[in-house]
C-alpha cells in the first residue's frame, strides 16, 4: 500500500513537470562543430548597438579597431606584424548580412627565423591549445558580446591558402 502511495505521488509530480518542460523555449545549438570557421549571430538589436557592443568588447580585450563603418555594417580589427599577443595578431571581421551578423577571423603565425608570416583562418579544430581553436574561441567570445544574440556556427570556404601573402589574406572578405 505504501509503494502505491509513493508511485501515485511521483506520478503527480511528473504530471506537473512535463507541461512545464514542454513550455520551455528550444535551446540554441549546443556549440560549434569541428572545422567551423564562421559565426552567424541573429539579433534584434540595432546595428549601431551591435557595433558599439562589439567595439567596446574588442577594445577592452586588447584588439585595435581598424574599420568601423555603420552604414555598411562592418567592423574589423587591425593586425600587427610585430604583435606578440593573440589580439595583436588576429583580425576579426563582423559584417551585417541578411540573416544577422557574420563574424570571421584569421590570425598570423610567424615562420622560423623571422622568415615571414602566414595567415590562417580561426577554426574550431584541433587540440584545445591549437592556434586555430584559440583564435576561434576569441571570435566566439566577441560574438557573445553582441546584445541579444543567438549564435549559429558554420563553415565557409576560405579564399586563401598557406602560400597566399598574409597582407593579401587580410584583405580578402569571406
Amino acid at each position: 500500500m505504501r509503494s502505491i502511495c509513493t508511485l501515485a505521488a511521483l506520478g503527480g509530480l511528473l504530471s506537473l513537470a512535463l507541461p512545464a518542460a514542454a513550455q520551455q523555449p528550444a535551446q540554441a545549438a549546443a556549440g560549434p562543430t569541428s572545422r567551423a570557421n564562421l559565426i552567424l549571430v541573429e539579433t534584434a538589436a540595432r546595428p549601431d548597438e551591435v557595433l558599439a557592443g562589439l567595439r567596446s568588447y574588442l577594445t577592452s580585450n586588447g584588439f585595435v579597431t581598424d574599420t568601423l563603418d555603420p552604414a555598411r555594417g562592418l567592423l574589423t580589427t587591425r593586425v600587427q606584424e610585430s604583435g606578440e599577443t593573440l589580439p595583436e595578431q588576429m583580425k576579426i571581421r563582423a559584417v551585417r548580412v541578411a540573416e544577422g551578423w557574420k563574424l570571421t577571423g584569421l590570425y598570423l603565425i610567424g615562420g622560423p627565423l623571422n622568415s615571414g608570416y602566414t595567415a590562417f583562418p580561426a577554426m574550431y579544430f584541433g587540440l584545445n591549445d591549437a592556434p586555430a581553436k584559440m583564435a576561434f574561441r576569441e571570435l566566439d567570445a566577441a560574438a557573445r558580446a553582441i546584445p541579444g544574440g543567438t549564435l549559429r556556427y558554420g563553415r565557409a570556404k576560405v579564399p586563401f591558402g598557406a602560400f597566399t601573402k598574409w597582407q593579401d589574406a587580410l584583405k580578402m572578405p569571406w
